[in-house]
C-alpha cells in the first residue's frame, strides 16, 4: 500500500504547474480553454488583473510563466526590457465589440465605454462611437471593458460598447435573453483590439509554456474562441 502511495505521489508531482498572468477580460475564456484534454498533463494557476497591473508585477519579479495581455504594447515592452522571450510573442486573440442595449425602458442618454486613456477596448470604442453613433449621448467612462458592461447591466447607462465575450459568458450562465439584445460591430469600423501574449524569461517551465502557447494558436482553439466571443488571428468573426 505504501509503495502504491509513493508511486501515485510521484505521478502527481510529475505534473508541472504553469502560472499564467491574464488580463481580466480573458479570464473566463482561459478557464474554459485549460480544461481541454490536450492540456491534461499541465496544472494551471491563474492570476487575473488589469494588463497594467500584471505588467508592473512582472517588472518587479512576480513568478509568472506566461503573460496574456489585453493589448500588444505591454508584451512587446517586456521583450524590449528583457523580461519576456522575443520568439514567444503571439497574438492569441482579437477582442470584438458589441453595442448592447438590454432594455428600451432605460431612457437616459448615457453610453458606457471603457476609458480610452487606459484600455485598448476604450480606444476602439471611442473611435467607433464618434464616427458611427449619431444620436445625442453622454459618455460614461468605465475603468475597463468589464466595468462598462456593469454600467449597462445596472441601468446607469442605457447602452454601452462592451466585449462580445462578456455578453456570451453572461448568456451562457443565465440564458437571459437581454444578453442577446446587441449588435456586433463590424471590425472594419474600429481599430483592431489585438491581445498578445509572451513567455516570461525567468520561467522555469519553458517546455510546458511553449506547449500552451502552441495550443493557443491551434485551429481547434480558434473555433473555440469564436464561440466564446473572440476572434483568433486570421479567423472570421462573422461566423
Amino acid at each position: 500500500m505504501l509503495l502504491l502511495f509513493v508511486l501515485f505521489s510521484n505521478c502527481v508531482s510529475a505534473k508541472e504547474t504553469l502560472h499564467i498572468a491574464v488580463a481580466s477580460n480573458f479570464k473566463p475564456v482561459l478557464q474554459k480553454l485549460i480544461t481541454d484534454p490536450a492540456l491534461k498533463d499541465i496544472n494551471f494557476k491563474i492570476s487575473a488583473a488589469s494588463s497594467g497591473v500584471l505588467h508592473s508585477q512582472i517588472m518587479h519579479g512576480a513568478p509568472y510563466d506566461v503573460f496574456l495581455s489585453a493589448d500588444a504594447s505591454r508584451p512587446q515592452a517586456l521583450i524590449k526590457d528583457g523580461f519576456a522571450i522575443k520568439d514567444s510573442l503571439t497574438t492569441y486573440a482579437i477582442g470584438l465589440l458589441a453595442l448592447w442595449q438590454p432594455s428600451s425602458s432605460v431612457m437616459n442618454n448615457k453610453l458606457a465605454i471603457a476609458n480610452p486613456r487606459f484600455s485598448p477596448y476604450g480606444k476602439s470604442s471611442m473611435q467607433y462611437a464618434k464616427a458611427f453613433i449619431k444620436t445625442p449621448y453622454e459618455f460614461v467612462y468605465a475603468n475597463n471593458i468589464t466595468h462598462a458592461f456593469q454600467f449597462v447591466e445596472t441601468g446607469n447607462a442605457a447602452k454601452g460598447l462592451v466585449a462580445l465575450s462578456t455578453l456570451k459568458s453572461a448568456y451562457g450562465k443565465t440564458k437571459n435573453k437581454k444578453y442577446l439584445n446587441y449588435t456586433l460591430i463590424d471590425t472594419k469600423n474600429y481599430p483592431e483590439i489585438t491581445q498578445q501574449g509572451v513567455i516570461i524569461s525567468a520561467s522555469k517551465h519553458l517546455t510546458v509554456a511553449k506547449k500552451f502557447m502552441a495550443f493557443l494558436n491551434a485551429p481547434a482553439t480558434a473555433k473555440t474562441l469564436l464561440a466564446l466571443g473572440y476572434k483568433a488571428k486570421d479567423s472570421d468573426a462573422s461566423k
